[in-house]
């Protein structure tokens, strides 16, 4: 177990520099690897007076630890599976909406990962004549433009008419990216005389980065979109660690606050 501790800290701490150089440190959730590397190290040096102190525990309060850690893996592990899952699902044909949700945009670039999405989503439309694609971004801090305009221009550029675009810019989160995208939609469906049956039938495929899609899904079923199901694209593979992982945390986060 001391080998076990030593090999993990050094990995998380190793992760941490290699994500760093390659990605920068913008982002909060990355300094879990720091702090991992350290706190597993530490456990490592102090095993033996760990291991000491635990056995001087009553049984009680001792099985009481363990059945606490257990739980809390097992609930890790089935959010995690869960984001892979998901992530790994391919949507059914035909759908009457995809909604692409916004990500980074550098000036007036989308970024890598939104250019994934923007990929993933150009496939489905191309082979899906008659859907039609929501843009939902607004428009951030370090952006010229706002997300959906960029990738409004991107999937122009790739041949997609813009009579087949409905743009949604003033979200600046998942959350707000499906309540906008629903009010914009439903206000449009109600001058060309849907009916709120019809609304309930509609079938949507939202489009984002794979380790995104489950919370995506719940999130939309929780705006009020009843059919929808999710299409993943991919990230830079010395992000998924970090990405993942952060992820099933949010999961967690999401399912306790009643968020979806």
């Amino acid at each position: 177990m001391q080998k076990i501790g030593y090999i993990a800290g050094i990995l998380s701490l190793f992760y941490f520099i290699t994500y760093g150089i390659l990605a920068g440190l913008t982002n909060a959730f990355t300094f879990f690897w720091l702090l991992l590397g350290i706190f597993c190290v530490a456990v490592a040096f102090k095993y033996s007076s760990l291991k000491k102190w635990l056995l001087r525990l009553p049984t009680g309060a001792l099985w009481c630890l363990m059945g606490i850690g257990l739980c809390c893996i097992l609930i890790f592990c089935a959010a995690e599976c869960a984001v892979i899952g998901y992530g790994a699902k391919a949507p059914k044909a035909d759908a009457d909406y995809v909604i692409v949700l916004g990500g980074q945009v550098r000036g007036s670039t989308p970024s890598y990962n939104l250019k994934m999405r923007l990929d993933a989503a150009y496939e489905y439309l191309k082979n899906n004549s008659r859907t039609k694609v929501v843009l939902s971004g607004g428009q951030g801090s370090g952006e010229d433009i706002s997300e959906a305009q960029a990738m409004k221009e991107y999937l122009e550029a790739k041949g997609i008419q813009k009579e087949r675009m409905i743009l949604e810019d003033q979200s600046t989160n998942t959350e707000e990216n499906f309540r906008f995208t629903k009010e914009k939609l439903q206000a449009s469906l109600h001058t060309e005389g849907t009916k709120e049956n019809e609304w309930e039938a509609l079938r949507f495929v939202v489009v984002t980065n794979r380790f995104h899609i489950f919370r995506s899904i719940g999130i939309a079923k929780k705006q009020g979109f009843a059919h929808v199901e999710g299409l993943g694209s991919s990230t830079q593979w010395y992000t998924v660690p970090n990405l993942y992982v952060r992820e099933a945390f949010a999961v967690i986060k999401y399912v306790l606050c009643g968020q979806m």
